[in-house]
């Protein structure tokens, strides 16, 4: 059996590839633009600004143990592991961290409704939740070194402080 090619009819590129080529272009500059976002400066901040900025975090944190003593040992587990996985990870998303946090509360037995993690998610860490495109920059990076920081000063502030570590 021969194929017959009728004159003037010819084969051309197939209908997924003339769609791939018009959409690839739009999904390239869609991805680029949602990941290269500004560095957010944060380091730049005199450290004086950031820990005012900071002591409603310190203040929550030892409410929250005052009220609940027998958590302090599980929020240092919580904080050792928050600076284990930065020194370790070099590239985070905003999202990784949320979803992290959100893990190791649980892991610890606490609830989504916690008043520390919820004045964390929507103070400190607006807008970080579900941000899985956006890598954290140096600048944020040191953000979540000091909200760790401010947790830790927050648990020695509370009573509950076992004396070998005061």
């Amino acid at each position: 059996m021969e194929q017959v090619i009728r004159q003037g009819e010819v084969e051309g590129p197939s209908r997924f590839a003339v769609l791939w080529l018009l959409v690839f272009p739009f999904l390239f500059f869609f991805i680029f633009f949602f990941t290269n976002h500004p560095e957010s400066h944060y380091n730049e901040i005199p450290v004086s600004e950031r820990k005012l900025n900071l002591k409603g975090l310190e203040m929550v944190t030892t409410q929250y143990l005052d009220d609940h003593p027998e958590d302090f040992y599980r929020f240092i587990r919580i904080l050792t592991n928050a600076d284990n996985a930065l020194q370790e990870n070099e590239s985070l998303t905003r999202g990784a961290v949320m979803k992290w946090l959100d893990q190791s509360m649980r892991q610890e037995g606490f609830d989504s409704k916690m008043p520390v993690r919820l004045f964390l998610k929507n103070v400190y860490l607006k807008e970080w939740e579900g941000a899985y495109l956006r890598r954290i920059d140096p600048g944020e990076r040191e953000y979540l070194y000091d909200l760790i920081g401010a947790t830790i000063g927050g648990m020695y502030r509370c009573t509950c402080v076992p004396p070998h570590l005061k």
